[in-house]
């Protein structure tokens, strides 16, 4: 990559920075692009694999963005490349320099690519593209038994109260297709109470 090799002439040393620190830069960065209803939480779940996205950005789509400083290893990448293809609608690794060429051989050529600097800000390599392998019976899993019957309802498939989470994910996957399981899962999660959801929020702090 062009991008990549003037970085390398212009700057050939370690980015010495934290995970924690990417993080909180990332975050501010992808929501000041993001709309004002968007919001970006750390540690994000992701169902059935348990791996966790170092950040996600929940708005008019659902991106993952996986961070690997100079202190990590790409040892897991694959697993969590596999985990967010099920979920997210576009995917993002945030690398530093020593990392970008084996993870560009690790993951799919959809996923975006950006490089950390030394000033916590990030070069794009590789514009992230859509996601058309996102796993309905695992995203549906992102919501709570009382969000999914609560989903069911404003739907017009009311069902019986006593419905267990796994059969109510069943019938909103049976009912919706991906698209419109996205959208479902999108809204809920930003709807989600932040004390409840124990996660940080543009709305709420960050602690």
């Amino acid at each position: 990559m062009a991008a990549l090799d003037v970085f390398r002439q212009a700057w050939p040393a370690p980015t010495m920075v934290t995970e924690a620190e990417v993080r909180y830069s990332l975050r501010a960065e992808v929501l000041a692009g993001a709309p004002p209803s968007a919001e970006a939480v750390f540690e994000f779940w992701v169902p059935v694999s348990n791996e966790r996205a170092d950040v996600a950005l929940i708005g008019t789509t659902m991106d993952g963005f996986e961070i690997k400083t100079e202190r990590d290893s790409l040892k897991r990448l694959p697993r969590q490349a596999d985990a967010y293809t099920r979920v997210f609608d576009r995917c993002h690794a945030v690398l530093a320099l020593r990392h970008v060429d084996r993870a560009l051989e690790i993951l799919p050529p959809w996923w975006g690519v950006q490089l950390i600097d030394e000033g916590l800000s990030f070069m794009t390599l590789r514009e992230p593209e859509h996601n058309h392998n996102v796993d309905p019976e695992t995203l549906v899993r992102l919501l709570w038994r009382d969000e999914a019957y609560a989903a069911l309802c404003e739907l017009g498939s009311v069902p019986d109260p006593r419905t267990g989470r796994f059969r109510l994910w069943e019938m909103l996957v049976a009912l919706l297709d991906v698209d419109s399981l996205r959208r479902v899962v999108r809204e809920t999660l930003l709807g989600r109470d932040a004390g409840r959801a124990r996660i940080p929020s543009r709305r709420f702090a960050v602690t």
